[in-house]
């Protein structure tokens, strides 16, 4: 628990301490087709480790290494996280970097993701 705690807290922290590759990840999870050249390498980057991060718990899970609780609160905010645009368009690009296993979890939840809602994005009606 306190590796996948401190994995992801790492991971917040890389993007939140930095201005602009806050900015681009923000851009990115809503708009992949806009990232060009510099830009496209930099947010393909965050989204392997996101999903590298990801694959490991989903697999940790299968074990039976993490309990049932602490799954359904990492698979909740990878749903969310997979209901972006952005988040979309590159995993359409790059799931086959990822397990076959995995990379069908991470499309079941695409499919069940909620209008995107984790930064305060307005409603289609807002």
């Amino acid at each position: 628990m306190r590796w996948l705690s401190d994995n992801y807290t790492q991971w917040i922290r890389h993007i939140s301490g930095n201005p602009d590759l806050s900015e681009l990840y923000y851009r990115g999870i809503h708009d992949f087709e806009s990232l060009k050249g510099a830009e496209l390498v930099r947010f393909s980057a965050l989204m392997v480790e996101a999903f590298r991060r990801s694959e490991e718990m989903f697999y940790l899970q299968l074990e039976g290494r993490l309990e049932p609780y602490v799954w359904k609160g990492i698979e909740a905010g990878m749903r969310e996280f997979s209901g972006y645009p952005g988040i979309q368009a590159w995993w359409r690009f790059r799931s086959h970097w990822f397990s076959e296993e995995f990379a069908k979890h991470i499309n079941q939840l695409q499919q069940t993701a909620p209008p995107p809602r984790m930064y305060r994005e307005p409603m289609g009606d807002d």
